[in-house]
C-alpha cells in the first residue's frame, strides 16, 4: 500500500477516534463546527504530509503527478469519513438529527415564524400554517437524514481534497521544492 493511502486512512481513523471520544465525554456533540474544522485540518495535513514525503524522494515530477499523489491521501480519507458519518448519524447518535428536527418544529409553532416564512418565500404566501409546517418539516427531515449527510460530506470533502491537492502541490513546487 502506498504511503499517501496509509496516511489518508490513518488520518481518517484518528478523526473517527476523536469524534467518538467527543461523544463519550459529551464534548461538542450538538455543535459540529469543532469537528468540521478538525476534519478539514486532518485532511489538509494528510495531503501535505504525504505529498511532502513523496516530493522528497522523487527527482522529477510534474504538477499532475503531484495532484494525483495528494489525492491518493484525500480520497481514502473522504470515503472513510463519509461512510463513518452515515453510521454515526444513523446508528450511533441519531439523537442529533432528532434534536435538530425538534428545534425546527418548536420554531414552527411560533406564528411569527410562519408569517416570516410566508413573507420571505413567495411560494408559501398562499398556504395555510399547517401546509407550511408540513412542507418545512419534510424538507428538514430529508436534510437531516444520515444519507443526505453522507452524500454532502462525500461531495464537499472530495472537492476540498482536490483543491487542497492542487494548492499544496503548487506551493510545494514554487516555494518548498524549487527546481
Amino acid at each position: 500500500m502506498k504511503l499517501p493511502v496509509k496516511v489518508g486512512i490513518g488520518a481518517a481513523l484518528f478523526w473517527i477516534v476523536l469524534k467518538m471520544l467527543g461523544l463519550a465525554i459529551n464534548f461538542s456533540v450538538d455543535n459540529i463546527k469543532f469537528f468540521v474544522f478538525i476534519n478539514m485540518f486532518l485532511l489538509t495535513a494528510a495531503i501535505a504530509y504525504s505529498l511532502f514525503q513523496i516530493k522528497r524522494k522523487e527527482v522529477e515530477s510534474n504538477l499532475l503527478n503531484d495532484v494525483k499523489n495528494g489525492m491518493l491521501a484525500g480520497v481514502p480519507y473522504t470515503l472513510i469519513v463519509s461512510i463513518f458519518l452515515y453510521f454515526y448519524y444513523e446508528k450511533i447518535y441519531p439523537e442529533f438529527n432528532e434534536k435538530k428536527i425538534q428545534e425546527i418544529e418548536l420554531r414552527l409553532s411560533n406564528p411569527k415564524t410562519i408569517k416570516e416564512i410566508q413573507t420571505t418565500n413567495p411560494a408559501m404566501e398562499n398556504k395555510n400554517p399547517e401546509e407550511i409546517k408540513r412542507e418545512v418539516l419534510a424538507s428538514t427531515k430529508s436534510m437531516y437524514s444520515a444519507k443526505f449527510t453522507m452524500i454532502i460530506t462525500l461531495l464537499a470533502l472530495m472537492v476540498y481534497s482536490t483543491l487542497n491537492s492542487m494548492v499544496i502541490a503548487i506551493i510545494f513546487r514554487r516555494v518548498v521544492f524549487r527546481n
